[in-house]
Formats: C-alpha cells, structure tokens, sequence
C-alpha cells in the first residue's frame, strides 16, 4: 500500500509539471498578441503619415491607398485586443488549477503516513468482511455504482477541457460584413483628413 500511495503523489507531480508548462504556454500566447497588437498599432501610425504626405502632393489616390492599410491595422489591432483578454482569461484559469494541483499535493505529502495506515486498515477490513461472508466477489449492484462513477468522472473531464480551451478564432461572417464596409469608410476619413488640412491652411 505505501508504494501505490507514493506513486499516487508522483502522478500528482507528474500532471503539476503540464499543467506548468500549459500554463507557461498560455502566457507565451498573451506576450504574442500583445507584440503583434503594438506592432499593428505602429503601422496604423506609418500609414496616417503616409496618406497626409500623399495629399499634400495631392495624390489623392495615394492617399487613398494609404488610408486603406491604416484600416486594415486598425482591424488588426482591435482582433488582437480580443485574442489578448481571451487568451489571459484561459492563462489565469491555468494559473487557478496549477495552484490548486499544487496545494493538493502539499496536501497529499503531508497525509502521506495518515494515508497509508488508512489504505491498509481498508485492505484488512475488505479481507475479513470478504472472508467472514464467503463473498470475494463483487455484486452487480457494486459493478453499477464504479460504472456510473467513470462514466462521471469522464463527463467532468470533458467539461474541465472545453473551459480551458476557448475557442480564439474570430467570427468569419462578422468579417465578410466588415469587408463590405471598407470603401465607404476609407472615402469618410479620405474626406476628413481633406477637411482638417484644408482647415489647418
């Protein structure tokens, strides 16, 4: 019974070293998106620059084309901003099981003796109650109940991993619908940044 309770605590190490490095994974992610947000944001900057240089050498569809890849990283940007709070809320969840595994197995290390004096003190009363019966077998009631038991346990498994692995992927018919707003809003801040310079002169 002692080697089955340590090798118990070990598996416990064993899944407190994944979920480590699931959880060292999920904050990689976050750094990702947020380096890819800042550097959405720089070129979004380039090409607002961009498009006033072009008017003012009045080259209007220059500008045009200008604004239209400020857009498409304004995009970028705020796609990044919603990959980011996601992805942060699946790192804290990591974090939260990862303390909680931890916390068990302190739990289980310090138990560990008070453990395997009660797995031993189980194993001798199943022996004496199997023998003083003359029934080594389990009953088909018993059989139901570990059945029911796995078939619990799985459920529970499944529902852990949908929660910690949010889908990230953006709505695509959300897109197509953005797409088709593009020209209008590139013809809107085209004219608008025509306004502010004609002002500014």
């Amino acid at each position: 019974m002692e080697s089955i309770v340590k090798q118990e605590i070990e598996n416990m190490k064993k899944e407190y070293r994944s979920a480590k490095k699931a959880v060292n994974q999920s904050i990689t992610l976050v750094k990702k998106a947020e380096q890819q947000r800042d550097e959405a944001k720089e070129q979004m900057e380039h090409w607002q620059v961009k498009a006033k240089k072009a008017l003012e050498a009045e080259k209007e569809d220059l500008a045009r084309k200008a604004l239209e890849r400020k857009q498409s990283a304004e995009k970028k940007i705020n796609n990044y901003k919603v990959q980011i709070e996601k992805r942060k809320e699946v790192a804290e969840r990591h974090k939260s099981k990862l303390k909680e595994l931890k916390e068990r197995i302190e739990e289980a290390e310090d138990r560990k003796d008070e453990l395997i004096a009660e797995a031993e003190n189980a194993r001798a009363t199943q022996e004496i109650n199997e023998t003083l019966s003359g029934l080594g077998d389990r009953s088909a009631a018993d059989n139901l109940d570990r059945l029911e038991d796995k078939v619990s346990d799985m459920q529970a498994k499944a529902q852990a991993s949908d929660e910690l692995y949010d889908d990230l992927e953006g709505d695509d018919l959300e897109a197509e619908f953005e797409a088709l707003e593009d020209d209008d809003s590139v013809d809107d801040e085209l004219a608008k940044l025509k306004a502010a310079m004609n002002k500014d002169e």
